[in-house]
């Protein structure tokens, strides 16, 4: 863990918890770009998370829950939204049923504000995969905790919404057998073909 990115965060946290009053969002979109999904068992799927309306957009410290008797964490990757004015190093930890990430401007960049985010822009992306078959209507299966902060250039935190994600796992489709009838068409098929072949043979 990069040491300047940790104290960063720690003055940073006194702001207070991600609250849900004010217009910020931030939200977990699935590759069909909604909070809700359906896959099957044994499949591999992309959450990504998003922030959207910060004008001055200056690091984010964010925790996920998710429900990990259906899906388990593959791996997570960032998206380094601050560009090269991230610090070198950023906190990124998987553990079954919780994630943590933060990324903040690094103290020493020549930035003078934060970023402004007009429309929905991507933090990072965890990579799931189902393990097993989900209840009925199971909401937010991956949420956002209450704890994640944004912050601003100045490290003051920013109020808003946060949605989760539903993910619905159902069992794989068993195989559809083929009818019984089929076995008799074809053997008969070919027997027809072979009768013309011997026709033709004998006319020849």
């Amino acid at each position: 863990m990069n040491k300047k990115l940790f104290i960063k965060l720690i003055l940073l946290s006194i702001s207070g918890i991600f609250h849900t009053a004010e217009a910020t969002t931030l939200s977990v979109k699935f590759p069909n770009n909604s909070n809700i999904y359906t896959t099957t068992v044994g499949s591999f799927f992309d959450a990504n998370i998003y922030a959207d309306g910060l004008p001055d957009f200056g690091g984010f410290d964010i925790y996920l829950t998710y429900n990990s008797a259906n899906l388990s964490a593959q791996s997570l990757s960032t998206a380094t939204v601050f560009g090269t004015d991230t610090d070198a190093s950023f906190i990124q930890s998987i553990a079954p049923g919780s994630i943590h990430f933060a990324e903040a401007i690094a103290y020493d960049s020549p930035a003078t504000e934060g970023l402004n985010i007009a429309g929905p822009t991507l933090l990072g992306t965890v990579t799931f995969k189902a393990l097993t078959v989900s209840a009925i209507n199971t909401a937010y299966l991956i949420d956002i905790s209450a704890s994640s902060e944004i912050y601003t250039f100045n490290g003051k935190s920013i109020g808003g919404t946060a949605q989760g994600g539903n993910v619905k796992v159902t069992a794989v489709p068993a195989a559809v057998p083929l009818p019984a009838s089929i076995f008799l068409f074809v053997p008969g098929l070919l027997a027809v073909f072979g009768a013309r072949k011997s026709i033709r043979e004998i006319a020849a």
